[in-house]
């Protein structure tokens, strides 16, 4: 994310515009357990790095960033093994699965690849996935 008029953006989209134009159609693909359940993760991360001042994060901070990676492919690969229902059978987005097509569609596995050590784009990558679950909520995503 880069500023741009004091607002973050993500490749030159104020993210909260990013998060609202995207779960107006995602917000039915992804449930609301699911979303959840991936947040409770990326907050569990965060309120242990935000009570640490360095700017550069710790090597046991990185590894456990890397370690939800693979908690999020783990959850895509496990989605595209389980059957889709009625339509979304038929619907060619849903061919990987829901939940890689929401990652894909969000951005969030390239984004948390890109963390590295920095402790502001891991707080960016929180405010983006936040204003996802709120508009999740917002739109009425499913259960």
């Amino acid at each position: 994310m880069v500023q741009k008029n004091n607002r973050k953006t993500i490749q030159g989209e104020d993210y909260v515009d990013k998060a609202e134009r995207l779960m107006k159609e995602l917000s039915k693909v992804i449930t609301t357990s699911k979303i959840r359940d991936l947040l409770a993760q990326v907050n569990e991360l965060y309120n242990d790095i935000i009570l640490q001042p360095d700017e550069k994060l710790s090597k046991e901070h990185v590894e456990a960033i890397r370690h939800l990676k693979v908690k999020m492919i783990y959850d895509a690969g496990r989605d595209r093994q389980e059957r889709l229902s009625g339509q979304d059978r038929n619907d060619r987005r849903f061919r990987e699965g829901k939940l890689t097509y929401f990652f894909n569609q969000t951005g969030l596995l390239e984004m948390v690849s890109n963390i590295g050590d920095s402790r502001k784009r891991f707080l960016d990558y929180c405010k983006y996935f936040e204003a996802l679950v709120a508009y999740h909520k917002y739109y009425g995503g499913r259960e």
